[in-house]
């Protein structure tokens, strides 16, 4: 398979790979790139694998980017992209889930075994042609989530590795291997405990934004690892955003003074099981279709932000519990303009009593 040569991917392999290559060098684009490119997903973040040493890479691409030499790697940002060009690799030893001893791989299949999951072992190379040395199409097409090599060993050593196996589930909507699930269900969730909370906090971020919530709340309650997550729930509703998640969950992961503020208030306002015109002026929308989403009152909502739009014209002398106590959510918008258009061609009164009248004999 060739890629489409007048994609961003082709022009980007221009500018960065083709410099290596043209000073002598293997070079590739690799890993979650490719991944998001093959399904559709713009992507931004860009690796780069070669057998030019990181003395090597840093000349050729000297003053256009930073050195981390204890990581092979050099990290070059242009406009939009992030390019991030490493060595090939060998990761032998981890602690607190990163390798402390890295070494110099001897070719790119052997950089390839490194890596975490299959699908994230695509490269491309020179010409654009797909190179695929690991499985990872017919894993992208039959959406599996599966380790590269031992399982058990891969995320043992790096137990982040497991919230990344859960979120690309849920993201991606793919399936789990076999193999992880049984990994799971050995009750190895106990080594989340040695997962920092902030990346904790990040993973779930990510997952609370896709639109597969459900699958992680499931996997969550299936294998009982709420308190490998640091969380506690019930039921949780997909809502506008995370923090309409989060309202919903009980946590010790770490926030910032202004999200915690955040989700108080949709906690408190959830708490008044419904939304108030008055509410509309205190609080911007993020807030209030988070809140919408948890009551599942997203259309009274929207009645609400028209009705405000039309309180401009004439003020009604009316409440609106009362006026959703005659008229249907999906009415609310067609009535109140009836009613505004009747007060002001004279056929009605505007006051409460004659307004009710009104209403009760539509």
């Amino acid at each position: 398979m060739t890629l489409n040569p007048y994609c961003d991917i082709i022009i980007i392999m221009k500018e960065i790979v083709n410099e290596l290559i043209n000073n002598g060098y293997e070079a590739y684009i690799v890993g979650g790139y490719v991944r998001d490119y093959l399904l559709g997903i713009p992507s931004y973040d860009i690796d780069i694998c070669t057998n030019a040493s990181i003395d090597e890479i840093s000349k050729i691409f000297k003053g256009r980017g930073k050195s981390f030499r204890e990581y092979y790697a050099y990290h070059i940002e242009d406009n939009e992209y992030s390019y991030d060009i490493t060595t090939y690799r060998k990761e032998h030893r981890y602690r607190r889930n990163k390798p402390v001893e890295i070494s110099v791989a001897k070719s790119f299949q052997e950089d390839l075994l490194r890596r975490d999951f299959t699908i994230n072992t695509f490269a491309i190379d020179k010409d654009g042609k797909l190179i695929d040395i690991l499985g990872a199409k017919k894993d992208l097409d039959s959406k599996l989530i599966r380790v590269v090599g031992d399982t058990e060993k891969k995320l043992t050593e790096d137990k982040t590795r497991i919230i990344r196996a859960i979120r690309f589930s849920c993201t991606l909507d793919f399936d789990l291997d076999p193999e992880i699930m049984k990994f799971i269900e050995n009750k190895k969730s106990y080594l989340l405990n040695e997962v920092p909370k902030e990346y904790k906090r990040s993973e779930l971020d990510k997952i609370f934004e896709s639109n597969n919530i459900d699958k992680f709340f499931y996997l969550v309650k299936r294998y009982k690892m709420e308190r490998y997550f640091n969380i506690k729930f019930n039921k949780v509703v997909k809502t506008y955003n995370k923090y309409g998640i989060w309202a919903q969950i009980e946590t010790d992961l770490p926030f910032s003074n202004k999200e915690i503020k955040k989700i108080n208030t949709i906690k408190e306002l959830v708490n008044k099981k419904d939304i108030y015109l008055i509410e509309l002026k205190q609080y911007d929308n993020e807030i209030l279709y988070n809140v919408a989403g948890i009551l599942k009152i997203e259309d009274k909502l929207k009645s609400l932000i028209e009705i405000l739009k039309l309180r401009s014209i004439i003020d009604l002398d009316i409440n609106l519990s009362t006026l959703f106590k005659y008229v249907d959510v999906k009415n609310i918008k067609s009535v109140y303009k009836q009613i505004e258009r009747s007060i002001m061609e004279g056929y009605l009164q505007n006051n409460r009593e004659d307004i009710e009248y009104y209403l009760r004999n539509l």
